[in-house]
């Protein structure tokens, strides 16, 4: 297991990549604990949808499945790169699963936005 950890994080592209997502994701966090904390009513608009308007309304602690859902993206992919560890195109496949994560964070972080303007204007 060590092994396997050293062969990843001896690649650079794989640190500045967790770094770089650990960043964003903390920022989700701290964002979304910043929401909780300025609801005051027992229901918040979780979804919007241009067309259909409101989609989804629940009680404000699902505000952090945005986060949980960042979270898990990036541990999920970090620890793909475990099973493809021994394999001779892990570079490109740490790209692939790292840049995927990273995506994931920020259109989760560009959801927050919208949600916050929907529901304190």
């Amino acid at each position: 297991m060590a092994y396997l950890f050293s062969e990843i994080f001896y690649l650079k592209h794989v640190k500045i990549y967790l770094a770089f997502g650990g960043v964003v994701n903390a920022s989700l966090w701290f964002f979304s604990w910043l929401f909780y904390r300025q609801v005051k009513e027992d229901l918040i608009i979780l979804h919007y949808n241009v067309d259909f308007g409101v989609d989804l309304i629940g009680s404000p602690e699902k505000i952090f499945m945005i986060p949980a859902l960042g979270s898990f993206a990036l541990v999920f992919n970090f620890f793909l790169l475990f099973v493809f560890a021994k394999r001779s195109d892990l570079r490109m496949i740490s790209h692939l699963s790292l840049a995927a994560a990273l995506l994931v964070n920020f259109f989760l972080s560009l959801s927050l936005g919208p949600l916050y303007i929907i529901n304190f204007s």
